[in-house]
């Protein structure tokens, strides 16, 4: 008896991540998505936001943001919480707003949940709210002393490094290769 209810559970924990794994891919078409045990909790975070979303939010009828958008809310958000312009011009890299990274990142920045639930914001996939949530973070770490490649690196790939370093190590080389380009192309220019 015991025996068959560890099966079940074994089997339904085994269920719900793949589950969780088929819809983060068809949400992001990245493939390593679908074999990802890690992040289980991130990405389960940026799934309940995402169906929110779509439920209190957008219905189906999903918005879609132009980068004249970007430009205006890059603009506000920089007036709002004086971060540098180019740091959120190398974050926001991808035009998916209703992306899920393979850490559990969310919208235009791929900000973390732990990032967004630490903001004043209440929707990662309403892109003004996720480029002002971003901002705000970016503003919290600078006043922690991070420098602007560690801003990057930790906001690209989340509050654990020694996790990403591990588990999603793409996440972690694409966080570099941002925080390099930001230096080379970007360093002290306003």
């Amino acid at each position: 008896m015991l025996q068959k209810i560890y099966f079940k559970i074994l089997f339904s924990s085994v269920f719900i991540l793949l589950l969780i794994n088929v819809v983060t891919f068809l949400v992001g078409f990245n493939a390593k998505q679908l074999v990802n045990p890690s992040f289980y909790d991130e990405r389960v975070m940026a799934l309940y936001f995402l169906g929110k979303n779509f439920v209190m939010e957008t219905g189906i009828n999903m918005e879609s943001v132009t980068l004249e958008d970007i430009d205006i809310l890059i603009d506000k958000a920089v007036d709002i919480y004086g971060v540098d312009k180019n740091m959120l011009s190398v974050i926001i890299s991808k035009s998916n707003q209703y992306g899920i990274t393979l850490t559990g990142g969310m919208g235009l920045t791929a900000i973390s949940t732990y990032d967004f639930l630490n903001s004043s914001f209440s929707n990662p996939y309403n892109f003004e709210e996720n480029i002002m949530a971003a901002s705000e973070t970016i503003s919290k770490l600078k006043n922690k002393g991070l420098s602007d490649e560690e801003i990057i690196v930790r906001f690209v790939a989340g509050d654990d490094l020694e996790n990403v370093k591990l588990l999603a190590n793409q996440e972690y080389k694409r966080a570099y290769a941002l925080a390099n380009m930001y230096r080379t192309n970007h360093a002290g220019i306003e």
